[in-house]
């Protein structure tokens, strides 16, 4: 399965006035000071919002718009200086899979919100 995840990190009162407007709601969420796995302790507080998932990652960038889009219109933003944004992108390294392609607008569109992209590739 492909995927696309947003992972916010930052103060708690700006990352709780984000939360609330959100089109979806965090499937993950962490407190600054609470421990992770290997007894190591998060620096910030933080969530993750699965934005989208698909077989064919080609869905992911139309499916990773309308999300933006909804985000946009609902006024939030992640360009603050309290937070950090990235948007992650796991794919599953398949020879058959064709490629994945964003355009200008869609690279656009994430550095206006303030949003980082990582992609990683998982085996199939």
């Amino acid at each position: 399965m492909n995927i696309a995840k947003l992972i916010v990190h930052g103060d708690d009162a700006t990352l709780t006035s984000v939360i609330e407007v959100l089109p979806s709601d965090p499937e993950r969420q962490w407190r600054k000071g609470e421990t992770k796995e290997g007894g190591r302790v998060y620096l910030d507080s933080g969530f993750e919002v699965l934005v989208a998932q698909a077989s064919q990652s080609q869905v992911l960038p139309s499916r990773l718009r309308s999300y933006l889009a909804e985000c946009a219109s609902r006024g939030v933003s992640f360009d603050m200086p309290r937070i950090v944004a990235e948007l992650q992108l796991e794919l599953r390294a398949d020879a058959g899979q064709e490629s994945l392609d964003f355009s200008l607008a869609d690279l656009l569109a994430l550095t206006e919100m303030g949003i980082s992209l990582s992609i990683l590739t998982r085996p199939a």
